[in-house]
């Protein structure tokens, strides 16, 4: 029984993708929503995507190498990290004048405005 044409264009169209997912796809398989990964190529910093018009893909080794990109090495056992400690801030010692600023005895704009 041959194949209707349809469903050889669905073939040949998912033989041309496959090696592409679309954000939806990508944002299921990272465990992070749709609009996170909208939000990394807003601020250039998710996997490079290709458009099609309307269509949007991301090619998987571009994503797997985005990945890789993002490891970071760990930190070394015998070099613990520790946060600065905050240091208390003592009171001012110099004294603050509240004296009235006097705005009236400012000078005005430079050259007249009759």
């Amino acid at each position: 029984m041959p194949e209707s044409s349809e469903s050889q264009d669905a073939v040949r169209v998912s033989s041309i993708l496959a090696g592409y997912v679309t954000p939806k796809d990508l944002a299921r398989a990272l465990g992070v929503s749709e609009r996170t990964v909208a939000r990394w190529h807003r601020f250039r910093e998710g996997p490079p995507r290709v458009e099609f018009g309307r269509k949007v893909f991301y090619r998987l080794e571009s994503v797997n190498a985005w990945i890789a990109s993002c490891e970071r090495p760990e930190a070394r056992a015998d070099r613990v990290r520790r946060r600065p400690r905050l240091r208390a801030v003592e009171p001012s010692r110099v004294s603050v004048s509240m004296q009235r600023n006097d705005v009236g005895a400012l000078p005005g704009p430079s050259g007249s405005h009759n």
